[in-house]
């Protein structure tokens, strides 16, 4: 148990769900859906990874983490508001769930770095 709680492991989580996620991509071919990448289902491990990080040091910058993904949040529904003139629900969760992905991929690796250093 204390491996998968290291550093190391949650590396070794990432890794094993990013192969089970390409492997799955790859098995179902034709009933993946089309405008699902590998990345938008690695959202939900890096935010976990990052909250198992915690007790190990991150928990210093994991609270600024989740207010900066508020702010992205509310940055996409400004910006889409003002710039298309309507808010619908379809763009504004692709939009903030691909910046989510790169949102927690840069907070997965402050936390990680935080923690080894």
């Amino acid at each position: 148990m204390a491996f998968w709680a290291s550093p190391a492991g949650q590396l070794a989580i990432l890794v094993i769900g990013w192969l089970v996620i390409r492997a799955s991509k790859r098995v179902l071919k034709r009933h993946w859906p089309t405008g699902l990448s590998t990345w938008d289902l690695m959202a939900p491990l890096l935010i976990l990874c990052s909250v198992i990080l915690v007790p190990a040091g991150a928990g210093v910058i994991l609270p600024w983490l989740v207010m900066g993904w508020m702010g992205v949040g509310i940055l996409v529904t400004v910006i889409q508001a003002v710039h298309n003139q309507e808010l619908l629900y379809s763009t504004f969760f692709k939009t903030f769930w691909r910046l989510t992905d790169l949102f927690w991929a840069l907070g997965f690796i402050a936390c990680f770095l935080l923690v080894i250093s």
